[in-house]
C-alpha cells in the first residue's frame, strides 16, 4: 500500500526552486532543503532521489515559465522593437527587484556547466528555443518590412539571447537599472 505524500509537490518544487536561485546548487544541502521546505529527508527521497534530481526538476520549472513568458511577449503583434523592448523591461524588472537572486538559468550555467554535462546540455537546449522564439519573431518583423531584408534573423536570435544573458548577470552582478536600460535600447539598434 502506498502512503499519502506528506506534501504538496508543485508549491515544494516552487520552494526549493527558489532556494537554489538564491543559494546555487553547490551552496544548497539536502539538509537546507529539508529543513526550510518542512518536508522530511525520506519523503525528498521518495519523490525526487537525490538532490540532483530535485535540482534538475526545479530547474526545468523554472526554463518552462521563461519560455512561456518569452512566448506571451512575442505574441503581441505590435512591431518589433516595442516587444523586443517590452521583453528587456520585463526582464530587467523582474531581475533588478528588491532582493532578487537573478536568473536561476544564468546562474546554474555560470556555476555547473563546466562540470555538469546535464546542465549544460538542458542550457544549450534552451539557448536553441529561445534562439528559435527570436527568429521565427525577427523574420515574421522582417516580412512586414519592420527589418532590412540583409539582416539575419538567426544571427539576430543568438544576439538577443546573448543580450538577455549579459543583462542577467548585470542585473545580479550591479543592479543599476538605468544602465541596464541603456544597454537593451542599444542593442536595439541592430534592428536599424
Amino acid at each position: 500500500m502506498s502512503r499519502t505524500k506528506e506534501f504538496d509537490e508543485a508549491e515544494v518544487l516552487e520552494q526549493a526552486l527558489e532556494l537554489f536561485r538564491a543559494r546555487g546548487f553547490q551552496h544548497t544541502s539536502f539538509a537546507n532543503l529539508t529543513e526550510e521546505l518542512g518536508v522530511s529527508r525520506q519523503s525528498l527521497y521518495d519523490t525526487y532521489g537525490d538532490k540532483q534530481t530535485l535540482f534538475h526538476a526545479a530547474l526545468k520549472r523554472y526554463l518552462d515559465r521563461a519560455v512561456d513568458f518569452i512566448r506571451r511577449q512575442f505574441a503581441d503583434p505590435g512591431p518589433v522593437r516595442k516587444v523586443l523592448a517590452g521583453l528587456f523591461e520585463g526582464l530587467i524588472a523582474g531581475q533588478c527587484s528588491r532582493g532578487s537572486p537573478g536568473c536561476l538559468m544564468v546562474n546554474s550555467m555560470v556555476e555547473l556547466t563546466p562540470h555538469d554535462a546535464d546542465i549544460r546540455a538542458l542550457a544549450q537546449a534552451h539557448a536553441r528555443e529561445v534562439e528559435g522564439l527570436f527568429a521565427s519573431r525577427l523574420s515574421a518583423a522582417q516580412r512586414k518590412g519592420e527589418i532590412g531584408k540583409a539582416k539575419d534573423p538567426v544571427a539576430l536570435a543568438r544576439f538577443f539571447y546573448h543580450t538577455m544573458l549579459g543583462l542577467s548577470v548585470a542585473s545580479r552582478a550591479l543592479g543599476e537599472r538605468d544602465t541596464l536600460r541603456d544597454s537593451a535600447r542599444l542593442a536595439l539598434q541592430v534592428l536599424d
